[in-house]
This record gives C-alpha cells, structure tokens and sequence, in this order.
C-alpha cells in the first residue's frame, strides 16, 4: 500500500504580516506565530439511562487569543509600534498567515504555495511587550516585539 503523495509544509515556510503594516516600502514580516486553535462550548447531559456524558449540537465557538513577534529592531520598528499605539482603543485589524516556497536567491519575489492563506478577521489587541526579560550579559539573545490578539473569525480561503 502506497501513502499519497504530500508535501508538507515547515515551519519557516510561512510570511505572517497584519494588513496595512508596513516598515517602510515593505510589509513588517512576524517571525513566530502560536498557530489556529478553535474550542466549541456546548451544553452537557446525561440521558438518565446511563452514565455518559453527553453533548447538545451547536454552541458557542472561540479561537484561542494568537501570539506572533518579530525581532525588534528599534531604528526600524517605530510604524509597528505607532499601529499597535492606535490598537489600543479596542478598534479592530486583519492578518495573515500564507504559505510561500523558499527561493535559492534571497532577492528573488516570494513565491507563494497554493493559492490559500489563513486570513484572521476581527482581532482586537490584548497585549504587546518588547524588550522582555533583557539580560545585558547574554549577546546571544534576540529581542523581540510580541503581540498577542484575539480573534472573531478564522478562514483558509
């Protein structure tokens, strides 16, 4: 028996941007992404015949807030910082997660895989924070502007 035939994806393989950000002529790319997760709350039973737990159909869905960052660059960062400054009032923005092919030569266009993004829809900020956890004594580390947004509506479309 043969498997199909797939190609999945890796992690690095995806451009995360927010709709309408940009860092001079080029969207402001987000390096980490905490990913899709939907939960359905619904209404529990028991039949009174037995001892199992039962569901109604239907209920209320959520998406899990999502967290995305960059490493912050501070003579660069300022637009991602002045738009997360007029999301603080609640008012509400779009991102996007899309799948793209690596290119050989770093200056090539991006070349994206398929036709399909997740489009998120309706989030609202919950919190933002750079320069967390600096430690003067560990030039290794990156820092990092982390965002974190709730969302109404989740699509791959």
């Amino acid at each position: 028996m043969r498997l199909a035939d797939i190609a999945p994806i890796a992690n690095s393989d995806y451009l995360l941007t927010i709709e309408g950000l940009s860092v001079g002529s080029a969207p402001a790319y987000f390096s980490t992404f905490s990913g899709v997760k939907f939960n359905l709350a619904s209404a529990e039973f028991n039949d009174g015949l037995s001892n199992v737990k039962r569901y109604v159909e239907g209920g209320v869905k959520s998406y899990q807030n999502v967290t995305i960052a960059k490493p912050h660059d501070p003579e660069a960062d300022q637009p991602v910082i002045d738009f997360l400054k007029t999301k603080e009032d609640g008012s509400k923005f779009s991102f996007r997660a899309r799948p793209v092919r690596k290119t050989g030569n770093g200056n090539k266009a991006n070349i994206y895989r398929g036709n399909k993004a997740w489009d998120f829809t309706g989030c609202q900020l919950v919190s933002w924070s750079c320069a967390e956890n600096v430690d003067t004594n560990d030039g290794a580390q990156t820092v990092m502007l982390t965002i974190e947004f709730r969302v109404e509506q989740v699509e791959y479309k």
